[in-house]
């Protein structure tokens, strides 16, 4: 099962949130979707889409594969679906139709009560090169649905991209092909990552950050995969710390992770100083002590802003 994850751009995780009782937690995120409406959507901004007001789309394969009479071809590459695991029920280089893909869906135990989901489809432009792609969305019910972007290349259908959503977990994807994921993988723990499938119909990772806030357990600090060290939070005002985790690399078994730590006051607010970023920080010389280093807040989104610049991430 792979992890999905979570956090911002240039402004970094703006993430105020709580683990436990009546504390409530809130994600707020920078990339949002770019609200360019057809004529269809326009006159229902406030609806839910459906099939007969999404936008339509100019290929004529696209239309047949709504229709269910042409097949897409699933790659492997840009496959981020977690609960429905689709490397698992799924041949890479083999095409399959909408229903084809529903029933493999089927047999991991993924289906609605009445054995239709409700399935909804929207233009997108991927790069903004003019070129329609096809984000196709197939609901089961209201705690998992499959999200999808198909690319006609050479005369044939591919999958570009696929993430599943759920009640823990959502994905959105903007009209310029921008994929944002997040959500909870524990009380006090939110992940998010950022993407885009680019014009040839490329998945492109952008980063992901995992937030944990108020650590009331040892902190387990992966270095390179699956290796991790241990940080003691014992001593520590830990009801007042918050701990962020960032890579580059969308394989779980291949990231580099960089840690940056920082102060939160009662509500979960970021109260972080130049001083908290001293040798003299207990929290600082522990992940020393477990060869670890830290970044401050303005270092990551360097970092992450030489990210965006390098793979050539589309603006807002």
């Amino acid at each position: 099962m792979k992890k999905i994850i979570a956090t911002s751009l240039i402004c970094a995780l703006a993430i105020s949130a709580a683990g436990c009782g009546d504390k409530k937690i809130e994600t707020a995120s920078l990339t949002e979707p770019i609200p360019e409406q057809s004529e269809a959507e326009s006159t229902s901004e406030n609806a839910e889409p459906t099939q007969e007001e999404t936008a339509e789309v100019t290929s004529d394969l696209y239309e047949a594969f709504k229709q269910g009479t042409a097949s897409v071809k699933y790659r492997g590459t840009g496959d981020r679906s977690g609960y429905i695991e689709l490397s698992s029920i799924l041949e890479v280089d083999k095409a399959y139709t909408l229903d084809e893909i529903i029933e493999a869906c089927k047999t991991i135990g993924v289906y609605n009560e009445d054995g239709n989901p409700n399935i909804t489809y929207r233009s997108i432009d991927c790069g903004q090169d003019g070129v329609p792609e096809l984000l196709v969305n197939i609901e089961f019910g209201a705690a998992t649905n499959l999200t999808m972007i198909i690319k006609e290349i050479n005369n044939e259908l591919v999958m570009c991209f696929d993430q599943d959503g759920g009640e823990r977990f959502y994905v959105e994807v903007s009209d310029n092909g921008v994929i944002e994921a997040g959500g909870a993988s524990g009380a006090n723990v939110h992940d998010m990552d950022y993407a885009f499938v680019d014009g040839n119909g490329d998945y492109i990772f952008y980063y992901g950050v995992t937030e944990t806030l108020a650590p009331y357990d040892d902190y387990y600090a992966y270095k390179n995969g699956e290796d991790y060290v241990t940080i003691p939070v014992e001593g520590l005002d830990a009801d007042h710390i918050g701990i962020r985790d960032y890579y580059f690399e969308a394989d779980f078994t291949e990231r580099n992770h960089m840690f940056n730590y920082y102060m939160i006051d009662d509500n979960y607010e970021d109260i972080t100083t130049d001083a908290d970023y001293d040798d003299s920080n207990l929290l600082k010389q522990r992940f020393n002590e477990a060869g670890i280093n830290t970044y401050t807040k303005a270092e990551m989104d360097q970092m992450i802003s030489d990210r965006a610049t390098e793979i050539g991430y589309p603006e807002k």
